[in-house]
């Protein structure tokens, strides 16, 4: 099983892209599951269920309150219903992908009675943020230490929605994003052409690193 961690704030459009992700690999015939953590601005399950894609959601307030307990329980939920090859996972905005990584390595190596016990053997792809480039300054000033976390922790920068911005400003976010996290993978996506998601398809399909789990 390939678990794929999509964060960023509510709006950058990491909603869509599980969609359109997720319809992609359904139609390649991978058995898809969801989990999600927000409600987000467009509906997720309604559209997903025309591709027999199995949804879930952690009805949680806040996920960081019982972080563990409501991630791996919501994720053996999911195995044991979809015996997914393909899990999407969307934190909450304020929920790190890495700290959702760390947790299901470290729940995974303590599989025994847990109900994670299928996850033996399970792949993670690579950390994906999307930023949401018409808001980029203001939730930097807004909420800077998360967006700032959100970035550095990403293997995967997505510069969304670039479409509503001009040259210049596209420039000086790549910038600003390649200062913060210079190691990333930076792509641009906008609602017209997709290319970052065809890029994004590819990078899952020749992901093949294996992450060890986590010792206690």
């Amino acid at each position: 099983m390939k678990i794929i961690i999509i964060g960023g704030f509510l709006g950058s459009g990491k909603t869509t892209a599980i969609q359109s992700l997720g319809k992609y690999f359904a139609k390649a015939g991978k058995k898809v599951a969801v989990l999600i953590n927000e409600v987000g601005e467009i509906e997720m399950e309604g559209d997903l269920l025309n591709y027999d894609v199995k949804t879930q959601e952690v009805t949680m307030a806040c996920v960081t309150c019982n972080l563990k307990a409501a991630i791996t329980t919501s994720v053996a939920q999911l195995i044991e219903k979809a015996h997914p090859e393909i899990l999407f996972i969307e934190p909450k905005e304020n929920v790190s992908p890495l700290v959702v990584r760390e947790e299901l390595n470290l729940a995974a190596t303590k599989a025994c009675g847990s109900g994670l016990d299928e996850m033996d053997g399970f792949d993670f792809a690579p950390l994906i943020t999307f930023v949401d480039c018409a808001r980029f300054f203001k939730n930097v000033k807004e909420k800077k230490k998360m967006a700032f976390d959100q970035i550095q922790v990403s293997e995967v920068v997505v510069l969304n929605k670039t479409d509503l911005i001009d040259p210049a400003t596209k420039n000086m976010i790549q910038e600003s994003v390649s200062q913060i996290n210079p190691k990333a993978v930076i792509l641009t996506n906008t609602c017209k052409n997709e290319d970052g998601m065809n890029r994004i398809i590819e990078i899952l399909k020749n992901n093949q690193q294996k992450l060890k789990p986590t010792q206690p």
